[in-house]
């Protein structure tokens, strides 16, 4: 269909009854043929697009698309033999500069003479789909500030100027966090970033104060609440001085070339404390060397061994930082009749930046004590993801791993459930697998902790049940919703009694108790008609599918 055809338009009126919404904010209407190539466009593609709109005719549209947006181009493809319609979603754009940005785009699909083509309202997003680039509040609503949330950040802003000669846009830029280049707006602070300013300072008050109200809870016995609340809900007015309001503004935000929850890092990538951390990972490296017997051999290959894992500690943050990880889904199915239940989030990395298994990524990220900084970004991404595809049209069930190192953390927990307060159209679709790969010191915190995910509308399970020696503590103190038996158990079943008979005991536990449970690395069929005559609930293993990328497993399972 040509654009700007009349005639075809009017007879399409019902089809087409979405551009008007897309008139006023749309910069580019684009036509593509059955192959993405684009054949006509209106309005201007440079603007979001960037490019020329000389050179725009004869380009292929995927081509434009981010390589990590690329399976969800795939996918909506898939979603559009379907259906004639994709309502508006954002989507990575790579500019020819090199530049990346994000546009809403919604698409329609024409069939004309056997021939497919497509019609592609580009838009401005006016959100943000990278971890590092966050210049807006992450809810789509935003939050309501007390009169005194004001009163108190201006008592603040007052104490800090107080101690230097800058002026009143300056101190805001400064604390926030912002750019310093972006401070010659005027002595009022206006301008774009001097509102997003404002706003970090008011939401980190807040969340400050929910901060001092949970640790007195904790004092008086946590009681779990029964409904979700935002931060703001829960504000008081923070009586503090002002290094105490400069610490929580550092901990909370920082510059905005580093992500809103990733430690402030020096020249190299690495911070001080992370610094610290290295050097502690590598002492014990090398006392645990066998040829570490003597102080000389102790000290003689530190060096060496902390060069290497500072090395290893910059890669992690650049895959954190800059997301060169991509999500896998595996399938975790029904045992009584295969269909899909959810799926498991796994992280798969771009091999340039590492090359080894996730497992020892994992195993590293936990030992040198930085691995809540890759659960907020896998957690981050899972939410964006099922966001997006619910917009598109498929509405599936994601579940995301988180480490029990991460869940000690208190600066995990206060990034972690602001992610989750924007988790409202989602709340039911993403579950939280608690991992056994690392000891869990408090388990009655942990257990209020998992009381309040809960809360949120979000299922728990915990993962990887009888690998660690404390399975049994670990399901007496911590209320969840399923067990994942560790696959060695599985993979044994069939090998003698007494495996099957621990798997049953197991089963019975759980069933007893209100849990379902889930049989890991299922394999062959005659594990899964053991399981299925034990009771456990739901399989997960090669049998149903290795992990996948997103649109093959969502086109797979939602077909």
């Amino acid at each position: 269909m040509p654009l700007g055809d009349e005639n075809y338009m009017q007879a399409n009126a019902e089809l087409l009854s979405w551009l008007p919404l897309f008139q006023g904010i749309a910069s580019s209407f684009l036509e593509l043929s059955g192959s993405d190539t684009v054949v006509k466009f209106m309005g201007d593609p440079q603007l979001l697009l960037g490019v020329d709109k000389n050179d725009l005719v004869g380009t292929d549209f995927a081509s434009l698309v981010h390589e990590r947006d690329q399976a969800l181009w795939r996918l909506v493809k898939e979603r559009l033999k379907k259906t004639d319609f994709v309502a508006p979603f954002p989507i990575r754009i790579l500019h020819p500069s090199g530049k990346v940005g994000a546009v809403d785009i919604s698409v329609v699909h024409f069939v004309s003479g056997g021939a497919s083509s497509y019609q592609v309202a580009v838009a401005k997003y006016r959100g943000h789909l990278s971890i590092d680039s966050a210049k807006r509040p992450s809810s789509s609503q935003s939050r309501e500030f007390k009169k005194q949330d004001f009163a108190t950040l201006a008592r603040k802003l007052s104490r800090y100027k107080s101690e230097g000669d800058e002026g009143s846009a300056h101190t805001l830029l400064r604390l926030a966090g912002v750019s310093g280049e972006h401070a010659e707006q005027g002595e009022d602070g206006s301008g774009a970033e001097g509102l997003w300013a404002i706003y970090k300072l008011l939401n980190d008050a807040a969340t400050e104060a929910t901060a001092k109200q949970q640790t007195e809870e904790k004092r008086e016995g946590f009681p779990a609440r029964k409904t979700p609340t935002t931060a703001a809900e829960d504000t008081a007015d923070v009586k503090s001085d002002g290094h105490q309001m400069k610490a929580a503004v550092r901990s909370a935000y920082h510059k905005s070339e580093d992500t809103n929850f990733v430690t402030v890092a020096g020249a190299d990538g690495i911070s001080e404390s992370e610094a610290v951390k290295a050097a502690v990972y590598a002492m014990k490296q090398a006392a645990n060397s066998e040829r570490a017997v003597t102080m000389k051999a102790l000290t003689g290959g530190y060096e060496r061994r902390l060069e290497k894992v500072r090395n290893q500690l910059r890669v992690f943050k650049k895959i954190v930082v800059q997301e060169k990880f991509d999500v896998a889904l595996q399938p975790i199915v029904s045992l009584k009749d295969g269909s899909l239940h959810h799926f498991e989030a796994l992280a798969r990395f771009d091999s340039s930046f590492y090359s080894g298994s996730p497992y020892e990524f994992m195993c590293f990220a936990e030992d040198i004590g930085v691995i809540h900084e890759f659960d907020l970004a896998m957690t981050m991404k899972v939410v964006s993801l099922l966001k997006r595809v619910r917009r598109i049209g498929f509405k599936t069930n994601i579940a995301v791993n988180i480490s029990g190192r991460s869940i000690q953390s208190p600066a995990f927990l206060r990034h972690f459930f602001r992610i989750l307060e924007d988790c409202t159209d989602v709340r039911e679709q993403l579950s939280f697998e608690l991992t056994e790969s690392s000891q869990i010191d408090d388990l009655e915190t942990t257990n209020r902790i998992l009381s309040r995910i809960r809360d949120f509308g979000h299922k728990v399970a915990l993962d990887d049940f009888g690998a660690g020696a404390a399975g049994l503590q670990y399901l007496r103190v911590l209320k969840v919703d399923y067990v994942k038996i560790d696959g060695i158990y599985v993979r044994k079943a069939l090998e003698d009694s007494e495996n099957r008979a621990f798997l049953k005991s197991i089963s019975d536990l759980c069933k007893g108790l209100g849990i379902e449970t889930i049989g890991e690395c299922i394999e062959v069929d005659m594990q899964e008609h053991f399981l299925a005559s034990i009771g456990v609930g739901y399989g997960q293993g090669w049998l149903y599918g290795k992990p996948m990328p997103v649109d093959e497993a969502l086109t797979q399972f939602h077909s």
